[in-house]
């Protein structure tokens, strides 16, 4: 193969060029066939040398497995290389400096575009003084712009996190040529050859296996359903503020906890008239009783103080504490020695959440028509309940039903409890608690912080005015009201199941009796629909021993089941 010769290498560069070639592979076919021929080039003659010139260097085989695409002058063409092997011979030798450097610039723009690096600005390759082929002078051309690359097709194989990084400490594999450098002066250290196979086959065997027929969904066994609680809350989305939180399910539960022996106790509490733990000494959540008895004599003197005390939850705790001592004190003082107390106490846990409808409705008929009654002649009399406090009209309302049924007497108004919880709710959602159908007349609603819309106008309003648009502020932070009118709620849409969650705006108007301080009671109408602020609570009149199983008395009722810590 004839060696090149500078002046047809310079007009194949200008050929080059003006052509814009896409591709290395393409520019190095165009120089290869300009040296099979005869140099077309009249002016320039190849300058004699000294001797024969080195040889060349050995072939080369690339594989050109690669389908390149390329847009030259506007119209995509495409090349599936997937020739055999191809030899190719360049005589590097007589290349000159410009022409190397022109090429070793194209071919940094080439593989920084390649690699998606940042191109840098465009090349100005300087050409240092050559000697003119036609007359032998020295001449310093001006610095020539290297041709630029059209922009490239993106490599799947070097998208975003996954491009191939390329470690000058890392060995490169068998089908990777390593670039030849040079320490000459003004010539530019290649990048890596990369492969030429192009990225790496998919592997397919990690494909998961798509199953031929579409399995049937495995059956529902109904047998592994956890069966439905009712001490378990069924709403714990509504969380209501009252009553107050318990640390072990109950108040009557934290007492009995309270009594335990592993509890350590700072003061002798137990020794004054009113045995409450301190804990509970002035709480507005308990109803209170109490007893205190003697045995032995002389230093031998015991006392047992002993108390049963319920709480707003309607969970109920007994307890006792024994303890002697000289005179009768707890706390040691004379000769002899003083054994530590005695403690001891059961509790029954909150009520179920749920009741029959039966049970529900006769207790309507028993004490709900007493309170409904006493409300309206309340409302008939113009003249305040016992202090005219809100609360003291449905107190006193339970107090007079005590009176007609000695026997099984309603729980009473324990803190804002007044019965069994039948409903509760806030803006816009609410929960049934029982098994009732209806509100009715005589049930107790307590409202907390509540801004709520009258349903018509009234002669006079708590807060709001007249009617129409009007609404109502109930609570400071608590207010208290009798229920005169029962209420249906829809029971196509309703299956009144504890829990339940039902519309308020499904519920309507609720007719009340109500009072003030300095207000006569008067009877007001609500619409739920438009509560847009606070929680209510409803509450149905209840036998106390039928509902708890025992009165307020310090004495447990034989056969009650009770629980201790």
């Amino acid at each position: 193969m004839a060696p090149f010769s500078a002046s047809a290498l310079k007009e194949k560069a200008a050929q080059v060029k003006s052509a814009g070639i896409k591709s290395y592979s393409s520019a190095r076919e165009k120089l290869s066939s300009a040296s099979g021929g005869p140099s077309t080039t009249k002016a320039a003659k190849s300058p004699p040398g000294p001797g024969p010139g080195p040889p060349p260097p050995p072939s080369r085989k690339i594989s050109l497995t690669q389908k390149n695409s390329v847009n030259v002058g506007g119209h995509s063409r495409s090349e599936d290389n997937t020739t055999d092997d191809v030899d190719e011979i360049i005589d590097w030798a007589n290349l000159s400096h410009e022409d190397k450097q022109v090429f070793f610039a194209w071919l940094d723009e080439f593989f920084a575009r390649y690699l998606d690096l940042n191109p840098s600005s465009t090349l100005r390759v300087p050409v240092p003084a050559t000697e003119n082929l036609n007359n032998n002078t020295h001449s310093t051309p001006s610095p020539r712009t290297s041709p630029s690359l059209p922009s490239r097709r993106q490599d799947v194989s070097f998208s975003a996190g996954r491009r191939r990084q390329v470690s000058s400490s890392e060995p490169l594999s068998s089908d990777v040529e390593s670039a030849a450098t040079s320490t000459t002066t003004g010539r530019r250290t290649l990048p890596p050859v990369l492969s030429q196979r192009g990225p790496p086959k998919i592997n397919f065997s990690t494909k998961p296996s798509v199953p031929t027929e579409v399995s049937e969904p495995p059956q529902f066994n109904a047998s592994t359903k956890p069966a439905y609680h009712a001490t378990v809350s069924p709403s714990p989305d509504l969380q209501m503020s009252f009553p107050p939180p318990a640390v072990n399910g109950s108040a009557a539960a934290d007492l009995a906890s309270y009594m335990h022996p592993s509890t350590i106790w700072d003061t002798d509490w137990y020794t004054s008239n009113s045995p409450i733990p301190p804990y509970l000494n002035g709480s507005p959540e308990i109803r209170f009783s109490g007893s205190l008895s003697y045995s032995g004599g002389g230093v031998q003197n015991k006392m047992t103080a002993r108390g049963v005390i319920l709480f707003s939850d309607l969970s109920i705790c007994w307890y006792s504490v024994t303890y002697g001592g000289k005179g009768g004190s707890g706390s040691g003082s004379g000769s002899g020695h003083v054994p530590p107390p005695t403690r001891w106490a059961r509790f029954r846990p909150r009520p179920e959440p749920i009741l029959s409808g039966e049970i529900l409705r006769r207790a309507s008929e028993i004490y709900g028509t007493v309170v409904a009654a006493f409300a309206e002649r309340a409302v008939a009399s113009g003249r305040p309940v016992a202090r005219g406090e809100c609360w003291d009209i449905a107190h006193e309302a339970l107090l007079h039903a005590a009176s007609l049924w000695q026997d099984d007497a309603p729980i009473l108004s324990t803190s804002r409890a007044h019965g069994h919880l039948i409903f509760c709710g806030k803006p816009g959602l609410g929960k049934w608690r029982g098994g009732d159908d209806r509100f009715r007349a005589g049930d107790i609603i307590e409202w907390r912080s509540v801004r709520i819309g009258l349903a018509q106008p009234q002669s006079q309003s708590y807060g709001g005015g007249g009617g129409g648009g009007a609404f109502a502020l109930l609570g400071d932070p608590d207010h208290t009201s009798v229920l005169v009118e029962d209420i249906v709620v829809p029971p196509s849409r309703y299956g009144f199941t504890d829990g339940e969650s039902v519309r308020l705006a499904d519920i309507g108007l609720l007719t009340v009796v109500e009072q003030t301080a300095g207000r006569a009671p008067q009877r007001t109408s609500y619409d739920l629909a438009r509560l847009q602020e606070g929680e209510i609570w409803v509450y149905r009149p209840l036998g106390m021993v039928e509902y708890l199983g025992s009165t307020l008395s310090v004495d447990i009722p034989p056969g009650l089941e009770t629980y201790a810590i």
